[in-house]
């Protein structure tokens, strides 16, 4: 099976969305005094990063055969 790359985007970016806002609470949580200045840095720089690394880690996985289950062919 393969996927569009619309759909890899997609899913992409809505897995950042929901990391980076998870990641925004912890560094605010860790950083009471600045919570919204590490919160915000911590989004500046993590978001776009991490996107990219997800995308090429789903396009390469697109190329790897291994663990696709054939389904049988009717005859």
């Amino acid at each position: 099976m393969e996927y569009s790359r619309k759909r890899v985007l997609a899913k992409t970016l809505l897995w950042r969305v929901i990391a980076t806002l998870t990641g925004a609470v912890i560094a605010a949580g860790l950083n009471p005094g600045a919570a919204v200045e590490t919160a915000g840095w911590f989004i500046i720089i993590e978001f776009p990063l991490k996107m990219a690394f997800y995308y090429m880690h789903e396009r390469g996985w697109e190329k790897v055969s291994w663990g696709y289950i054939q389904e049988p062919t009717p005859e």
